[in-house]
């Protein structure tokens, strides 16, 4: 995809740079550019294509965040001027960030054709090594400068290239992090009027307009009694690609894919049977799988589970033509799980008989953390990811041919992200910088939805979401995300708390509570602060553990119910508190934040379908056993002299429910550290 001069040109190219450290200048001509100006280069249109920012210890803008500091066209290089000192190279676990001949790649886009003149840059490394400076398209650069960086203490300072060429993008190239470039600073014209800097919206982001029975999801890794997935009206299930693409006779294009991973040939119905599927039909809710690892051919031997899931070993893992195998499964996917029906002559199963059009999945989440940092040579930067969503998606724009891709089988079906380890905005950023400059139709790959994954924890403690701040830090991601790209569902696809204290990321104790209350309370103010933030759904993690309560392992003890070892489910209290919280706030949706400040924190729901009926949801925000007595609520005008107080209880369902008289508009409560409802009909 991203292509290089050779590299024998550019071993050619370094000995010439490298024999005068301060290549003579090309200036200009002054008919079309007179003066050369310092280009203004703004932070959301840097790019870092392989994806250290939120992870890596670098901020790849921080090779030009001192522009406005220096001047080195007005600076001798001995001169006593400011010296740019932040380093844009990852810092962690650097060498997953520099893959074999492509290296760490920062991307700027100077948002108009500038005519550039030259590039200065700041030198301040203690070893050698290879940068190069192109200026070019993503799909063809052209390489301008190239030369080796500093190798000892004394020779720092500014080193500039002749540019002298026209070009919107620019990007850098490390061989390593031994380099250590400061800063960099173009000079150019421009011929057109430059845009101004995005502006920033204040305040939250605004609310979501999903009723909360629609708002509610669940990881699990199989099928369940579709009982308790009642509350959950999403059920995120973790797949194997290797479960699919279980094939390591045939080569593509004649692998035998399989479907059945949930599921089996049922002959009392005639037809295939998936425990998932019961309760879309059931309830009306959704389900997708959430891919992990290899094609089982990849995952034997040597290869074990590194890399990326390509047709063949070898291929480029940046370059979307190489995944021909991996859209070809997805292509299958849709056609056997979509709503479209498919000739079944063209489909590629290893079970009989080919059916196709069962419409019971519509979105395809095609990786899981791929950004992991401690996951090695698994991990996936996000021009892979691009190139395999692009294949996924509809076959590279169809360069790989209509039976690739979930859109050339169902044009119903959409891509999600595969979960992010965290709230990384920016890989979000690249990713529709990718979409915008390598694909003709610019399609933003991702409609179904970006999902972040977060975990409310400080030093391998679990703390409430208040302490970590849960609705703001998730409302600023909204709001960035928005900007990004308009209209794209955000989804919070893991979150939640182990029971077992022995946990690092064990809920916080309550006095008097036990560890699943605990954990049901905490479940419940994160749904709260999500609803709150302006995100879309909240998939709590985890919905079944099979480990015994005391295990302490990490998110081995965060489900709502447990499979015991003979096969029967014992439900916690806190898969109760969601089925009180999900049955009495069905058909509302976040309507107004009423107070977080001090020990009381109120929030306000509405019934979309009956909008006179009102829910409070209100709490204090501590972990202390912190209790305000004889609170009074105001509630406003309504149109009866009752309230129905709710609380939430382990084996109720629907929770406990207290008539409240409303006094002058007020409803006295007791407020806990446990939310409660108060349900009322305003006039």
């Amino acid at each position: 995809m991203l292509k290089y001069i050779p590299l024998f040109f550019l071993i050619i190219i370094i000995c010439l740079c490298c024999k005068n450290t301060k290549p003579q200048i090309v200036t200009v001509s002054n008919t079309t550019c007179p003066v050369p100006q310092k280009i203004i280069i703004y932070k959301e249109n840097v790019f870092d294509l392989s994806g250290y920012e939120n992870g890596g210890g670098g901020r790849p803008f921080n090779l030009f965040d001192e522009n406005a500091f220096v001047d080195p066209k007005m600076e001798d290089k001995n001169s006593s001027g400011y010296i740019p000192v932040t380093d844009p190279q990852p810092q962690i676990q650097p060498a997953m960030y520099f893959p074999a001949n492509k290296g760490n790649r920062i991307v700027t886009d100077l948002l108009v054709n500038y005519k550039i003149a030259e590039v200065y840059v700041y030198d301040c490394s203690r070893n050698g090594d290879s940068v190069w400076i192109y200026t070019g398209t993503m799909q063809n650069w052209k390489l301008k400068a190239a030369f080796i960086s500093n190798e000892s203490r004394g020779s720092e300072g500014w080193r500039k290239f002749a540019i002298n060429d026209s070009a919107q993008y620019v990007m850098i190239r490390f061989s390593s992090n031994k380099t250590k470039i400061t800063e960099m600073v173009l000079y150019g014209c421009s011929p057109s009027a430059i845009p101004p800097a995005q502006k920033h919206i204040n305040g939250d982001a605004p609310f979501t307009k999903k009723m909360m029975k629609e708002f509610l999801g669940a990881n699990d890794f199989n099928g369940i009694e579709a009982k308790w997935t009642k509350p959950f009206y999403y059920n995120r299930l973790y797949a194997f690609t290797g479960d699919f693409d279980h094939d390591d006779v045939h080569e593509y294009p004649n692998v035998q894919y399989n479907m059945l991973r949930f599921g089996y040939w049922n002959n009392g119905i005639n037809d295939y049977y998936f425990m998932p599927e019961d309760a879309e039909k059931m309830y009306g809710h959704k389900v997708w799988y959430a891919m992990n690892g290899l094609p089982f051919w990849m995952s034997k031997g040597d290869n074990g589970m590194k890399g990326r899931p390509v047709t063949k070993l070898g291929l480029d893992s940046e370059d979307p033509m190489s995944y021909a195998r991996n859209a070809n499964m997805m292509w299958n996917m849709a056609a056997f799980f979509g709503n479209t029906k498919v000739d079944t002559n063209l489909m590629s199963l290893s079970h009989s008989p080919k059916k196709s059009g069962r419409g019971t999945l519509s979105v395809y989440e095609n990786g899981n953390e791929y950004d992991a940092t401690w996951i090695g040579d698994k991990y996936c930067n996000p021009v892979e990811y691009y190139a395999q969503s692009s294949a996924d998606y509809d076959g590279n724009e169809n360069a790989l041919g209509n039976k690739c891709g979930i859109k050339n089988a169902d044009n119903t079906s959409t891509l999600m992200t595969a979960g992010l380890i965290d709230l990384d905005t920016n890989r979000i950023r690249v990713y529709k910088f990718l979409c915008n400059t390598l694909r003709k139709d610019k399609y933003f790959l991702w409609s179904g939805g970006v999902q972040y994954h977060h975990y409310c924890n400080r030093n391998k403690h679990g703390i409430t979401p208040e302490e970590d701040s849960l609705r703001w830090r998730l409302s600023e991601v909204k709001k960035v995300t928005d900007r990004i790209q308009p209209g794209v569902p955000c989804i919070l696809g893991e979150n939640g708390y182990d029971k077992f204290q022995g946990s690092t990321q064990a809920a916080p104790l309550l006095p008097g509570l036990s560890n699943a209350e605990c954990q049901g309370v905490f479940i419940l103010r994160c749904m709260n602060a999500t609803a709150f933030s302006g995100f879309d759904s909240y998939i709590l993690y985890w919905l079944r553990d099979t480990e015994a309560e005391d295990n302490a392992g990490i998110y081995l003890t965060s489900g709502l119910v447990r499979q015991m070892p003979d096969g029967t489910i014992k439900p916690y209290a806190s898969w109760f508190y969601v089925s009180a919280f999900e049955n009495r706030l069905a058909n509302y949706a976040p309507d107004k934040i009423i107070s977080e400040k001090n020990n009381v924190w109120i929030y306000k729901y509405r019934n979309q379908l009956s909008p006179d009926s009102v829910a409070y949801f209100i709490y204090s925000p501590t972990h202390d056993g912190t209790k305000v007595d004889n609170y009074s609520l105001n509630v406003g005008n309504t149109t009866h002299t009752d309230a129905d107080e709710i609380s939430f209880a382990d084996n109720k369902e629907a929770g406990n429910v207290i008539n409240k008289k409303i006094v002058n508009g007020n409803v006295v409560i007791n407020v806990e550290e446990k939310p409660k409802l108060v349900l009322v009909k305003e006039k």
